[in-house]
């Protein structure tokens, strides 16, 4: 056992090297925690140098820095890394306790600083039982329980999964919880500063209830804070009307969309009347997406009496829709696919697509096939 994780504010250390493996060092001794038992990786220096790596083999850490080291090894943990790292393990300990109680257990944690959550076994949770834990916690805070460390043979310890172990480490906050772990742990309750639950998601019988402890709850203090400052800023309002002013231009939002749609409708409208006029089987029209093709091709189908091609290039490529009020829009779809490659389908009355064969090109196809259908006297 590790003896200096015993005391996480035991951030120094100088010791010896020990062994090298691929750019990995081992120590006689090593202040560093590497992630493991769900506490997240220690950040520091070893000889002023930065460490990028900390890895497991077996009970020993090694640990890869950026250049090499001789000795004397002296270890710097950074402490901010440290103390966030370390509290929130506390803090799952501690809930461990409280749901004890509460017929309920945790069945997953995430420790990472941006991102802390649990889950528990239940489907449902109220805003008054959300309360409770957090008020609870505090509360657990303020009365400053020291945080006791027991060493004990493995065969003396009931649970058969670690009799591999020589000893077995046992965790305690009084009599609130005790259970085995390896993990680094605040001295006394008080260190863990405070406990704010953000928000939950219930899911499959289970609920993840995210928070924010120590100083994460500074930084998320902090963040929001700044959104909310910067928020206020562009809609030009403050901080107590922004949930007014942000329903309002939600509102407006929704009805600019339902008057963009209709004005759309109408566009296209007198758009597909436009090209109903022209007497030419073929019709070269602008376009600013591929999407405005079959967008104006139902309306034009309400306006044709016979076979109308539509046909645009955009981005070097060509888009055409084919209308056909008699039902031979797959037909002429049929022959171009035989001249050319195309993507594409539709219904007996529209067909849309496109080609990478130049407008010019796939014009000149669509009048040949109009100049076959002439000379057989057949009708589109």
């Amino acid at each position: 056992m590790n003896l200096f994780y015993d005391n996480f504010e035991k951030v120094n250390c100088v010791t010896q090297i020990k062994d090298i493996r691929d750019n990995y060092y081992s120590f006689e001794q090593t202040v560093f925690y590497g992630e493991k038992g769900g506490q997240l990786d220690d950040k520091g220096t070893i000889n002023d140098l930065p460490v990028t790596d900390l890895k497991w083999v077996g009970p020993t850490l090694y640990h890869q820095v950026k250049g090499n080291l001789t000795n004397p090894i002296i270890m710097k943990v950074d402490p901010i890394t440290r103390y966030i790292n370390t509290t929130v393990q506390s803090v799952f300990h501690l809930l461990d306790g409280y749901y004890a109680h509460q017929n309920c257990r945790i069945i997953e944690v995430n420790a990472d600083p941006n991102n802390e959550w649990y889950e528990i076994n239940k489907d449902s949770i109220t805003a008054e039982q959300l309360d409770d834990v957090e008020t609870w916690m505090n509360n657990i805070i303020k009365q400053d329980i020291n945080t006791k460390f027991t060493y004990v043979p493995s065969q003396d310890y009931p649970d058969p999964f670690y009799r591999k172990y020589d000893q077995v480490r046992l965790v305690s906050f009084g009599n609130i919880n005790t259970q085995p772990c390896g993990t680094l742990h605040v001295n006394h309750t008080s260190q863990i500063q405070s406990f704010v639950i953000l928000g939950s998601k219930s899911k499959a019988h289970k609920t993840k209830i995210f928070f924010a402890t120590n100083l994460v709850v500074n930084k998320c203090l902090k963040h929001d804070h700044k959104i909310i400052k910067d928020i206020s800023h562009v809609l030009n309002t403050n901080e107590n009307d922004l949930v007014n002013k942000s329903q309002n231009i939600i509102a407006k939002n929704k009805e600019l969309k339902k008057q963009t749609k209709l004005w759309k409708e109408k566009y296209m409208q007198y758009r597909a009347y436009e090209i109903s006029l022209s007497k030419n089987f073929l019709v070269s029209i602008k376009i600013d997406s591929p999407t405005e093709i079959s967008q104006v091709a139902p309306y034009i189908l309400k306006y044709i009496k016979h076979s109308k091609i539509i046909v645009a290039n955009l981005k070097m490529k060509t888009y055409f829709a084919v209308i056909s009020k008699s039902e031979q829009a797959q037909d002429i779809l049929n022959y171009l696919k035989t001249k050319i490659k195309i993507n594409g389908g539709g219904s007996t009355k529209i067909v849309t697509g496109d080609t990478s064969v130049s407008i010019q090109d796939f014009n000149t196809l669509c009048n040949t096939y109009l100049s076959n259908l002439l000379k057989d006297n057949n009708k589109i």
